[in-house]
């Protein structure tokens, strides 16, 4: 071996060792900004929850008393009109203030796992939506669900999965035209349980279908309908957290179909193996 290359091979050495010393000072910095992250994250959701939930009791309150003021027979037509405003304006805060308190609460509450029929949440969950009545006509349907003989059962938390379909109906309707319908189905294909949830509304633009589970995310489409844009990202964080995914079909013009596939466990299935 020649001085040049033991030259060369102490300068190659030298050289590693300023990446490695480089790649060390960075994975340190890396951890630090994370967990300083994770922290203020953390601190901002306690906050952020703490707003929420302290917004709740005056709601409450101008709600009951808008609707004390809404039974008096001796209001005149503008006292009427003002206390009805005050009344929508509240409902319409103190359902903006739930949806902001669900997402910040959700992650950190643990999840009660049981034998759960889809089917069944979702014939529940429908009916409750059909006879609260939809506004503006728009009607709440099930298109198609597995037969009671071989039913979809996941193992999940049944009240986090009504919500999650819930939702999913909730902002269907948002949606829908006048008179339209929202159609909700179960379907089964040995792997997964599918929900689908399609609505009749403006549809969504193709580089939206992703960004539409985002926080605070709101289309074009949803510049004149209420909400803060949390409704499907806690659609998508109960899916994950039952092991399931979430994705949106849409042309823009031709309505949406929300897709939740949930995995099948091979409890009480009558094809299961002992």
């Amino acid at each position: 071996m020649t001085d040049n290359d033991d030259l060369r091979d102490q300068r190659l050495l030298v050289e590693v060792g300023q990446i490695t010393h480089e790649y060390a000072a960075l994975h340190r910095r890396t951890v630090r900004d994370l967990a300083r992250t994770r922290a203020e994250l953390e601190r901002s959701e306690r906050v952020l929850g703490t707003v929420a939930h302290d917004l709740r009791t005056p709601l409450t309150t101008i709600i009951g008393f808008t609707d004390m003021l809404l039974n008096d027979e001796e209001l005149t037509s503008a006292q009427r009109d003002l206390s009805e405003r005050a009344n929508r304006a509240a409902r319409k805060m103190s359902a903006l203030t739930d949806e902001l308190v669900q997402a910040v609460t959700l992650g950190g509450s643990p999840l009660r796992l049981t034998p759960v029929d889809v089917s069944q949440v979702v014939a529940q969950t429908v009916a409750r939506h059909q006879l609260l009545q939809p506004p503006r006509g728009i009607r709440v349907v099930v298109d198609r669900h597995p037969t009671t003989d071989a039913p979809s059962i996941v193992r999940g938390d049944e009240a986090k999965l009504e919500r999650l379909l819930d939702n999913l109906i909730s902002n269907a309707v948002k949606f829908s035209p006048d008179g339209g319908y929202v159609h909700v189905s179960v379907n089964d294909d040995g792997r997964d349980a599918e929900i689908r949830v399609a609505d009749e509304g403006p549809g969504l633009p193709a580089e939206h279908l992703e960004a539409i589970f985002s926080p605070f995310h709101r289309a074009p489409s949803a510049a004149k309908i209420p909400g803060v844009g949390l409704g499907l990202t806690i659609v998508k964080q109960i899916t994950e957290r039952h092991g399931g995914r979430v994705h949106v079909e849409s042309v823009l013009g031709a309505g949406a179909v929300f897709i939740v596939r949930l995995p099948i466990t091979s409890i009480a299935r009558p094809d299961a193996t002992p």
